[in-house]
């Protein structure tokens, strides 16, 4: 027995010390809360809409924990509200008025984090949800039962967010000891997205009721797409809303400081503060309000799961040329750095431009394909043999992966591995989801007709949503466009204008040297305005930063062929 035993006694221990393993995080937010337990239960008391807005979060912990950490935030956070106060009174100094609020605004965004968890949870899905709810109508086709559907859902690895609601609902049947439908009637009460709370909720009354639930899909998928379009609308218009601030902050307001520090260093009154102020503005204000422009339409914008990440990663690697152009002397400041800028983007741009063209190609062409497999399926031939068929055809981007695909169906390759090596080789979201779907189809549903047909339909007017979207957004590049050129144009008509009368009385003093010096950080500063402006007109026009690399390299030329053309068609200028 006590050889057993000691036989027995490491494997205990060792059970022992896996199930006490607890993340240093988690002994962090413990510790918290066991200091701030008190304060943390009276408020969460008196706020009874918390627990509810944490459950329709990502936030995975009680109010009460939720309100320590908020606490403890706060409390840390006063310590630069103090020494604000103290700045203030002690140096006079206007400084410490920007570290007041420091603690009220802590404490705020620590009230609304499940608001703003909310938001993002119910985003995430949206984009998902047409796609998902055609799963689960191909699979409810197929005569599958709602709780192997969910299973199937949560290991999809195309639908990230959906496969998390997936996983939290049979968290609830499998921990939690919750019959499906129960377990499908809290999701719909505390899920954030209004779309899939309705479908969750409509989903759950068929199933109680034994109704047709494919008539049901089928209608529900119809809402999604007339919902998808109607926000759609929504989005452009708050996109445009955000472009006209966005034009009024960094255009107008920013030619106005512009003009005050450039005619300040251009006068030699506090020259040396005048160009601090351009550099300062157009080196950490502008990026910072175009990043913020930015992160506000990446918020609202509808976006796929994945993110192609080559054409920045090419970026980072050609923007090496930018300090290694600033040691070629004899060049103007502002032309190494125009060139510079210019270098850096053209790879990335080109490498983008290729992708998203062959990406658009392949999307405009697939609902084509699909209609005509379903229409060589009625001959009675099987998907694989309907692919074959098809080898000869014609299909934009699509035609070499059609024809890759019939090869290996000849060979004797399985459709699902044709399918998954198809998936894998097409950078396309919404071609990687349709052709999922087309596999399921085929494996639950046998293939049929019906199937096919409706699966065309579905990539159809997925497709005319998608150039919906790029129709409605593509005005909205030429806004920062339009900022860009003012700003360039100005920049060049103040510096001929104020400077002209001064060259003369300076020439071969000091003073033209500061003269030179000026000229130089006010263009350098417009050029690197308007590169910044070309990146936000991508993200504004086509959905992503890098799109707006050949933008941001447009407006470069363009800076740098104004500037030129003033210099050959105003020789005495100082430009």
């Amino acid at each position: 027995m006590r050889k057993l035993k000691n036989k027995s006694s490491p494997l205990s221990s060792k059970l022992k010390s896996e199930a006490i393993k607890v993340s240093l995080a988690d002994k962090f937010v413990a510790f918290i809360f066991k200091l701030l337990r008190r304060p943390s239960i009276w408020f969460s008391k008196n706020m009874p809409q918390l627990r509810e807005d944490i459950q329709k979060s990502n936030l995975a912990m009680s109010p009460e924990v939720h309100i320590s950490l908020v606490l403890f935030f706060t409390i840390m956070s006063m310590i630069p509200t103090i020494l604000g106060v103290y700045v203030i009174f002690a140096y006079r100094s206007i400084v410490g008025i920007f570290l007041l609020p420091i603690a009220p605004i802590v404490f705020a965004l620590g009230l609304i984090a499940p608001k703003l968890s909310q938001s993002s949870r119910a985003s995430a899905i949206d984009n998902e949800l047409p796609f998902v709810i055609g799963y689960i109508t191909t699979l409810a086709g197929g005569g599958i039962s709602p709780f192997v559907t969910l299973e199937r859902l949560s290991k999809v690895d195309l639908y990230p967010a959906t496969a998390k609601e997936a996983k939290r609902i049979l968290m609830d049947i499998n921990v939690f000891g919750m019959d499906p439908i129960s377990a499908l009637d809290k999701a719909a009460r505390y899920n954030p997205n209004k779309a899939l709370s309705d479908f969750l909720g409509g989903y759950t009354s068929i199933l109680k009721t034994g109704g047709d639930m494919v008539s049901f899909m089928e209608s529900k998928l119809k809402d999604i797409f007339t919902y998808r379009t109607i926000k759609m609308k929504s989005v452009s218009e708050l996109i445009g809303t955000f472009a006209e601030a966005y034009i009024s902050i960094a255009v107008i307001l920013g030619i106005s400081f512009f003009v005050l520090f450039a005619v300040q260093a251009l006068l030699g009154q506090g020259g040396g503060a005048g160009l601090t102020g351009v550099v300062i503005f157009s080196v950490i204000f502008i990026p910072l309000v175009s990043a913020l422009f930015i992160f506000m339409i990446h918020s609202i914008q509808p976006k796929e799961p994945f993110t192609y990440l080559t054409p920045y990663l090419v970026f980072s690697f050609s923007s090496i040329i930018i300090p290694l152009l600033f040691i070629i002397p004899q060049i103007p400041f502002y032309t190494r750095l125009g060139l510079g800028l210019l270098m850096a983007v053209i790879p990335a741009a080109i490498v983008h431009y290729r992708d998203a063209s062959h990406r658009k190609s392949v999307e405009n062409m697939l609902p084509s394909f699909l209609r005509d497999v379903a229409e060589i399926r009625k001959t009675g031939l099987a998907p694989e043999k309907c692919i074959e068929q098809l080898a000869n055809r014609r299909y934009g981007g699509l035609t070499k992966y059609v024809e890759t695909m019939s090869a290996q169906l000849s060979w004797g390759v399985p459709l699902r591995k044709v399918m998954i090596d198809f998936s894998r080789s097409v950078r396309s979201w919404l071609v990687r989801a349709v052709a999922f779907l087309l596999l399921e189809v085929v494996d639950v549903g046998g293939g049929t007709v019906k199937m096919f047909g409706s699966l065309a339909d579905f990539s159809q007017k997925m497709s005319e949503i998608e150039k919906e979207k790029r129709v409605t957004l593509r005005p909205y590049i030429f806004i920062p466009y339009f900022g860009a050129v003012m700003v360039v144009a100005t920049t060049i008509m103040m510096i001929y204008f104020v400077t002209m009368p001064l060259t003369g009385s300076f020439a071969g003093s000091y003073v033209a040297m500061d003269l030179k010096l000026a000229v130089e950080v006010l263009l350098s500063g417009a050029i690197l305005e308007a590169w910044i402006m070309g990146l936000v007109a991508g993200k504004m026009g086509e959905g992503s930063v890098a799109a707006g690399f050949k933008h941001a390299g447009a407006l470069v030329v363009i800076s740098l062929v104004s500037i030129y053309l003033t210099r050959i068609f105003l020789p005495g200028s100082p430009v």
